[in-house]
């Protein structure tokens, strides 16, 4: 999706998740046309995506992927390669227009390759029940209200022995995004201890993070981490 943020565990529930998930459909929905032409998009996309890549044994013939807040589709595509088949998710519906714009136009079959407009709660009918060998959420954790809550429902979608990546903003003690971003519950970004007791709170066990890129944007260098993780059997 975007930009990048985090707070410990009081997680600005005062503005309610409605809010920020209304605000952020509204921003991408106005966005999703240009976005690929953000400045710099494309190749941080890149470099997560091989930082994705060296995380879990890949295999075209048989690994299953959720690219959740997937956009217009910049991580999936660079996964797509090493992949059965991917399902995209996105709260926008038009990244996830994009997202199969680009697909069709690459003649690509959607059994293979796919984007759905969901609001995941974590429901065992949703998107048919499926689970998932790797769930990837790439630089749209900052987005939400509650990192708690959208770890469950992450977590819930990933099969037992498979892995939850998510790539995001180092917390920093400035503001690294704006405050006008009305769409961002972060502005400073994810604090990986915080995130590594979510991720066990919820089954995702072994936790580990890596420098995945520095980048430039709002006028300052960030760097964002990848941060993965084993679901646990039952």
């Amino acid at each position: 999706m975007s930009d990048a943020p985090a707070a410990h565990h009081h997680e600005h529930h005062e503005h309610g998740h409605g809010n920020f998930a209304e605000s952020n459909k509204k921003y991408f929905d106005e966005h999703a046309a240009k976005y690929d032409d953000v400045p710099g998009a494309v190749e941080l996309a890149s470099r997560i995506s091989e930082k994705i890549l060296k995380k879990y044994p890949f295999d075209e013939e048989r690994t299953t992927v959720l690219d959740y807040a997937c956009g217009t589709g910049l991580i999936s595509r660079n996964l797509a390669p090493h992949t059965k088949s991917i399902v995209g998710v996105d709260i926008s519906q038009g990244m996830v227009d994009q997202y199969n714009l680009r697909v069709s136009n690459q003649g690509i079959p959607p059994e293979e390759m796919k984007a759905v407009r969901a609001e995941l709660k974590g429901d065992d009918n949703e998107l048919g029940g499926a689970k998932f060998d790797v769930v990837v959420c790439s630089m749209a954790y900052h987005h939400f209200d509650s990192i708690d809550d959208t770890t469950r429902v992450l977590a819930h979608f990933v099969r037992p022995g498979g892995r939850l990546m998510v790539a995001d903003l180092y917390r920093g003690d400035d503001a690294l995004i704006p405050e006008q971003y009305k769409h961002v519950a972060h502005h400073h970004g994810i604090d990986t201890g915080e995130l590594k007791d979510v991720f066990a709170k919820h089954g995702i066990v072994g936790f580990e993070h890596e420098h995945a890129a520095t980048f430039t944007m709002h006028g300052k260098e960030m760097s964002a981490f990848l941060a993965v993780g084993t679901k646990q059997a039952a």
